[in-house]
């Protein structure tokens, strides 16, 4: 377990979703309902108990609420994803989970070195999504792309993605992707890992980081990021206890430089790390400076 304490070691949050108030009411008001079917499901399966529907927006929190909110968790830095999420079954964008990347750069300028941008991708939009993804690196100064590509069907080697993949590689900034199971009611075939098999031998000098471990394919996101130099594993949105034996050993082992973390933008569930038999090395390099070296944070 260790000596260092996950809240002490100055984590790096790679995967948060947008948190004001905006995008919490634009989340409420949502025509598309798969985050209304998730509850009735997989949440209240997690919960133990009925999900019952909100009356009203979740209230979110301003910028200056979110980094005081960091402080108290033990969160260094974190960065925040332009979602571009859309609706498999209504064919639109999902209210709340798809939105510029203007509101995240309004939510993170006024905090250098605590708050980053990431870019997003709609693949049915291929020319506009890559002049706002060169836009807000070179521009507003984000650190990289995230992608969900569940709700267009479309896996994340198919050829609409390959774009974004060529202008990231130019641009020198890591693509992270969901992988794994869609927890919302969309199809979750088109996220298995072995799909950026032919994307990290198409593109050798891009960083691509496979999302949520990859569940319930875990050994071919592990298979991939140990065979390919420039595919990187992360953790974010899996509480730690819950993981397969596999992924707990090689974040611990061998793979510990190439795995990072985040929230999902949830509880970060980061107590459970000193419960778990993961030497203070990996801590350090999954928590904290994995992150730092792959997005060249150096604020």
């Amino acid at each position: 377990m260790g000596d260092v304490k996950a809240r002490e070691v100055g984590a790096v949050d790679m995967m948060c979703y947008l948190f004001t108030p905006g995008r919490e009411k634009a989340a409420f008001e949502t025509e598309a309902d798969e985050f209304r079917i998730m509850g009735r499901t997989v949440l209240s399966y997690y919960a133990g108990r009925e999900w019952a529907p909100a009356k009203a927006p979740r209230p979110g929190r301003t910028p200056e609420e979110f980094v005081a909110h960091m402080d108290k968790e033990g969160i260094d830095k974190t960065l925040v994803c332009t979602n571009k999420m859309y609706s498999y079954k209504k064919r639109i964008p999902i209210g709340g989970m798809y939105y510029e990347e203007e509101e995240v750069y309004e939510a993170v300028k006024n905090h250098p070195g605590r708050l980053y941008g990431l870019a997003g991708y709609d693949p049915l939009k291929i020319s506009e999504s890559i002049a706002k993804v060169e836009k807000a690196v070179k521009e507003y100064g984000f650190k990289g792309v995230y992608v969900h590509s569940y709700g267009y069907g479309l896996r994340y080697d198919d050829r609409k993605y390959y774009p974004l993949y060529e202008t990231a590689r130019s641009l020198g900034i890591p693509v992270s992707i969901q992988v794994g199971h869609s927890l919302e009611v969309m199809p979750s075939e088109v996220g298995r890992p072995i799909y950026l098999d032919d994307i990290a031998i198409d593109f050798p000098g891009l960083v691509l980081i496979g999302s949520h471990t990859g569940w319930p394919w875990v050994d071919e996101l592990i298979a991939m990021a140990y065979k390919h130099e420039n595919v990187y594993m992360d953790v974010a949105a899996h509480r730690p206890k819950y993981w397969e034996p596999q992924t707990l050993k090689n974040v611990d082992g061998r793979l510990r430089t190439k795995t990072v973390w985040g929230t999902n933008g949830a509880n970060n569930f980061l107590d459970d790390w000193d419960q778990l038999p993961i030497r203070d090395e990996a801590k350090n390099l999954v928590l904290r400076e994995n992150a730092l070296r792959l997005y060249n944070i150096t604020d």
